[in-house]
């Protein structure tokens, strides 16, 4: 199953410019329907597991961690994406070409690395069918927003490279989990350095401005994925 979790991320993320273009889907009510459903995983599964993962660090580390030590993690991998995307979102040359170049380079990088890490994250052997089913449904999501912001910034260079190197990455990160199984541990740390990541990227750069925002979008996927979430815990205890 975690084979085709990888193939369904890697599809999405290279195939979705296609699937919902602009023309058909006003990107107001998309990235209102997308932020929706990342905001809802958010508070509803990663904050939850980011709790389990603090446990697995206090018995792995014999209680010697600080109860609130994975947060610190999530908050590193937040500042550290955050001040990634400032510098590349920031001039450094006089000449525009070459500071357009080293942007889009820079982000895109940094994006792969980011995908890569998240498909190690998703199919992981620790993480349950379930709670793998739905990181990979409002990864999916979150990685179509993705897509399309690249998309809006570059336009047909990232129809040409940038989708290339991300779909790569992922497959890439889905590769290494098959082969290689990290302690609980370091598995915690990863998770949390990638939620800090997440958690920016939906608050930054995929939760649309007050002018922007489809609220009745919005409160529809947060009700929608919210409800199945919800029930699927109540009658699968996921």
């Amino acid at each position: 199953m975690a084979n085709w979790i990888v193939v369904y991320l890697a599809l999405i993320n290279f195939f979705g410019i296609y699937l919902f273009p602009r023309e058909r889907v006003p990107s107001q009510k998309w990235f209102s329907f997308s932020s929706g459903i990342a905001i809802t995983y958010f508070f509803m599964y990663l904050l939850p597991s980011l709790n389990k993962r603090q446990d697995t660090l206090r018995v792995e580390w014999l209680d010697l961690a600080l109860p609130s030590e994975i947060y610190v993690i999530s908050l590193l991998g937040f500042t550290v994406f955050y001040g990634t995307m400032r510098v590349v979102r920031t001039p450094h040359f006089k000449d525009e070409t070459i500071d357009q170049n080293v942007s889009y380079w820079l982000q895109v990088t940094l994006l792969t690395a980011y995908m890569s890490f998240s498909a190690y994250v998703v199919t992981a052997s620790s993480v349950t069918f379930v709670a793998r089913s739905f990181y990979a449904t409002a990864l999916g999501v979150h990685f179509l927003a993705v897509g399309h912001d690249l998309y809006r910034h570059y336009g047909e260079r990232y129809l040409r490279q940038g989708r290339y190197l991300l779909s790569g990455g992922i497959l890439i990160g889905g590769f290494f989990s098959r082969f290689i199984d990290l302690a609980s541990h370091v598995e915690a740390i990863l998770f949390a350095f990638v939620a800090g990541a997440m958690i920016l990227n939906i608050v930054k750069f995929e939760l649309p401005a007050d002018r922007n925002l489809h609220f009745r979008t919005f409160v529809l996927a947060v009700v929608g994925y919210g409800g199945i979430l919800l029930f699927l815990k109540h009658v699968l205890n996921f």
